[in-house]
């Protein structure tokens, strides 16, 4: 067993888990309710810890092994399709942004189904933007894990199935013991992490090959089928714009990042979070993809194409190095997961069991229920990981697109269109949801673009029309989300920071 490969990883286990339990006492002393403090971390969020959370909650095991392992089949197409969501956190934070922080201050939403349920007074809404959650988000969590547990396997040599419930068990347990301010600090060092591993990758590599010129020519030589466009990846111009959806915009429908525009402190840290997103992104989006095609040169017949970078990792570096490197796509897996824990489990104790079950329960009472759920959600989705996909990539596209297509257009036009209604939302989220999943199955990439596009435009034409056929909002809804505050004054105002 590696380990000198080992150790600094372990080290940084038991980093999280330390920041878990140092952070448990937030939740012990706080000062806001349970669900606010355990679910949004009480909305205190500055600039850098909100950038980070926001994109390691969705840069993930796609972004540091699965894209890897797909350039390492497609080529650069497949790079260039990944450059579509350098702008995510971009969309979100400033589509989002202070009209949906206010909203979520004004109603005590600590969930984008508390969102969705006050502005379309809807059982209908509730229960399928629930249903959403807990389908997609498990379908993404089960790649994460899958991505964690091919890590370990490719350093230990352990079997699949070990490595898995390690991993597994690592997460689940700071997850639920610390909360939302455990997983929101843990992202930023993780971020910090993914950005310090690949830049001392990049160094290794530049100096141990012939660089990038000459792994370019290498490439163009013996794969030139790697360096072409569309290529392999198929990047025409209707699906790169398919991904600018999958990837970009429609990334607002995602439950477990648009979340994040609930949990900033002030408009100020929000600002300084949009330039530092695009950054970022860039970085992890470019930092990591780029080296599959060239592992492939080195590396031809590697069987799983998911181990690709870990592979290239190893061979070039000494054990501590590859340990520490190794841990920046462990982290990004650990920040994805835990993020999607959270929001899963909220969904169930916040939006079914306190809506509709017992909604008199204690703040004691929810805070049993959230940590329970939390745990077995988290073994629920390592079980399902037991069978792993072929290509974890592909698992975490399709768990994606599927979010997007369910939430798109309800959050959207719930936050700027005072004529969407309960009726446009229902049938909105549910032809979304529904299409995106027969699409998918049965007939993919319509028209020549990824299945999110088709279902998304479904989505919206069903808000937009069945909307306008049916009565406009209520007076009362139309008041709270466009009318004034308590004292009668336009509410202007985000925590600490002028709007």
């Amino acid at each position: 067993m590696a380990w000198d490969v080992l150790i600094p990883i372990f080290l940084y286990l038991f980093v999280t888990f330390a920041i878990g339990g140092m952070l448990h006492k937030h939740i012990k002393h706080r000062k806001t309710s349970f669900q606010e403090e355990y679910f949004i971390g009480g909305r205190s969020l500055g600039p850098i810890v909100l950038t980070f959370t926001l994109l390691a909650s969705a840069a993930s095991a796609g972004t540091f092994i699965g894209s890897p392992g797909v350039a390492y089949d497609q080529g650069f197409s497949w790079v260039l399709i990944l450059l579509t969501q350098v702008g995510m956190g971009v969309y979100i934070l400033g589509i989002l942004g202070k009209k949906f922080a206010i909203m979520a201050r004004k109603i005590n939403a600590v969930t984008l189904t508390d969102f969705l349920k006050e502005r379309y007074q809807s059982k209908a809404v509730v229960i399928g933007s629930s249903l959403g959650v807990i389908i997609f988000i498990s379908a993404y969590m089960v790649a994460q894990f899958v991505g964690g547990a091919r890590i370990l396997e490719s350093i230990t040599g352990l079997p699949y199935k070990t490595g898995l419930i390690i991993f597994g068990l690592a997460v689940v347990l700071y997850t639920v013991y610390g909360g939302f301010r455990a997983v929101a600090l843990t992202d930023a060092i993780q971020g910090i992490m993914m950005i310090l591993g690949g830049v001392i990758l990049w160094i290794v590599f530049m100096i141990k090959t012939e660089g990038f010129t000459g792994m370019i020519g290498e490439l163009s030589a013996n794969h030139p089928e790697m360096v072409e466009i569309p290529g392999a990846g198929g990047a025409t111009p209707a699906m790169l714009f398919s991904y600018f959806m999958l990837f970009g915009i429609a990334a607002i429908g995602l439950p477990h990042a648009s979340v994040r525009g609930m949990t900033f402190k002030n408009t100020d840290a929000m600002h300084k979070s949009l330039i530092y997103s695009g950054i970022i992104m860039a970085l992890f989006s470019i930092g990591f993809a780029t080296l599959g095609p060239f592992v492939k040169v080195m590396y031809p017949e590697i069987a799983v194409a998911d181990l690709a970078l870990p592979t290239l990792i190893l061979d070039l570096m000494p054990g501590w190095v590859a340990g520490l490197i190794l841990a920046a796509p462990l982290a990004a897996i650990m920040s994805t997961v835990d993020s999607m824990l959270l929001v899963t489990s909220a969904s169930i104790v916040k939006d079914i069991y306190l809506n509709y079950i017992n909604p008199k329960a204690s703040d004691r009472k929810i805070a049993k229920l959230s940590y329970i759920t939390t745990l077995l959600l988290g073994v629920g989705v390592v079980l399902f990981a037991l069978t792993p996909p072929d290509y974890l990539q592909l698992v975490v596209v399709y768990a994606i697109g599927g979010l997007e297509a369910t939430f798109f257009a309800p959050i959207v036009f719930g936050l700027y269109w005072k004529r969407a209604n309960t009726w446009g939302a229902i049938t909105s989220m549910y032809i979304g949801l529904i299409s995106y999943i027969i699409m998918g199955q049965w007939f993919p990439n319509p028209f020549g673009m990824q299945t999110i596009v088709t279902a998304t435009a479904l989505s919206i034409i069903a808000m937009i029309t069945v909307s306008y056929l049916t009565p406009a909002p209520s007076f009362q809804v139309v008041k709270k989300f466009w009318g004034t505050d308590k004292v009668g004054q336009p509410h202007s105002k985000v925590g600490g920071g002028s709007l």
